[in-house]
């Protein structure tokens, strides 16, 4: 992937590119080898799919469950019919955890046939990735071909964040797009409102939030706290009692509703410090203070560099490590680190990526595993995300500190 964006330049003001994103002019080996390089995404990109298909060919259940879209739109329906959220389980025994505005927005989904959903879900799932890895692409100064987007939006469905998100039918790619897309478009008075409801949805993009305040985008941090605060009054106008129930009686702090904060499918702060030290609040929270600290340090001096990319990224994956509950596919900012590290030929962090996110298979499906094979490092160490984040904070920093404007952590 990183030969493939060799040839795109950082500078706007060259040739004109045709449909296909090569050169409309130039030298003819030039094009020719632009155009070599253009089928080989385009290949490669098709063999990541087709492997795809052979892995759902096989567990065709693995992905056709969707389990946790199936409790959204659970939670969908409990509002609809005025059953209680936080009661039990919406489905069979599986708990709503999120806000009840998030079941007011989910309630369209239980409208919807679920078969038609899955499939709705999914392409919505791609679309996004796309609009991701364009948008990223541009903030990292080039302008991606066609093919280069097919190829790193195929490595991104390989990597296990992204794979578990698709495959459980979860929202975490929604939230991805809709921070990354608000916080980087267009200048306008409702800039900080795709934050402001993403972080509705599921509380942990409010760090956003907080690294808007420090690099000074105040009203873009006012719109969001804004959209934050008017969509938590429609839960509570819809759902007084729900909300009652989240939001002023503990729901919403009780990382443990969701399952045992040591179990090994937390990846956060929280998750390391209650498998080693027992659940520990004072020293999660020491930890995960001084974590998000490094990391917010880090955003700011980047942004000043006029990198904002490596800042929303670096929020955004602290988000996931520094939370009280973390599981893999919450690691979705993995995405713009993908496109980040290709386009600035950062072969060794690139390398480092794809050895800890790329979703191997390592366990078959069956009663101790699940619906779905389990996949990547993270399936066999629960802390490697953690430990990757960790090295990328300290990577970034070092980088940031140098003279030069360049940014490869």
């Amino acid at each position: 992937m990183a030969d493939d964006v060799a040839s795109v330049t950082h500078d706007r003001t060259g040739p004109p590119r045709g449909r296909d994103g090569l050169p409309s002019y130039g030298h003819p080996v030039t094009l020719t080898r632009a155009r070599v390089r253009a089928r080989a995404c385009w290949i490669g990109a098709g063999v990541l799919i087709a492997l795809q298909v052979a892995v759902l060919a096989v567990w065709p259940g693995a992905h056709a469950l969707m389990i946790d879209l199936q409790v959204y739109r659970a939670g969908g329906e409990h509002l609809l019919h005025h059953q209680p959220l936080y009661a039990g389980g919406v489905l069979l025994d599986l708990p709503f955890v999120y806000p009840p505005v998030a079941a007011v927005l989910f309630v369209p989904l239980a409208l919807l046939p679920l078969p038609l959903l899955k499939i709705l879900w999914t392409a919505l799932g791609v679309l996004l990735l796309v609009l991701v890895v364009r948008r990223t692409g541009a903030l990292a100064g080039a302008v991606l071909p066609a093919g280069t987007v097919a190829l790193l939006v195929a490595a991104a469905l390989w990597l296990d964040p992204v794979r578990t998100t698709f495959y459980l039918g979860q929202i975490n790619v929604v939230l991805l797009a809709l921070v990354l897309l608000d916080l980087t478009g267009r200048p306008s008075r409702w800039r900080g409102a795709g934050l402001g409801l993403a972080a509705a949805l599921k509380l942990t993009p409010l760090l956003f939030v907080v690294h808007l305040l420090l690099v000074g985008r105040r009203r873009e941090a006012g719109v969001a706290v804004g959209t934050f605060v008017t969509a938590t009054g429609l839960g509570f106008a819809v759902a007084p009692a729900e909300s009652v129930q989240y939001w002023l009686r503990g729901t919403f702090a009780a990382a443990n509703r969701i399952s045992d904060v040591a179990a090994t499918s937390n990846h956060s702060v929280d998750g390391l410090v209650a498998r080693t030290l027992g659940e520990n609040v004072p020293v999660y929270l020491v930890l995960a203070g001084l974590l998000t600290a490094a990391a917010l340090v880090v955003s700011v001096r980047a942004h000043r560099r006029g990198d904002d990319l490596l800042a929303l990224t670096v929020v955004g994956l602290a988000s996931a490590a520094v939370a009280p509950f973390a599981w893999s596919h919450h690691y979705v900012w993995c995405v713009p680190l993908l496109v980040l590290l290709t386009v600035r030929h950062a072969r060794v962090g690139l390398a480092a990526l794809l050895l800890l996110t790329a979703a191997a298979i390592t366990k078959l499906p069956g009663p101790a595993v699940g619906p779905i094979p389990a996949t990547g490092a993270i399936s066999l160490q629960p802390d490697v995300y953690l430990a990757g984040f960790v090295a990328l904070v300290a990577a970034a920093a070092l980088h940031l500190a140098r003279p030069d404007r360049t940014v490869d952590p």
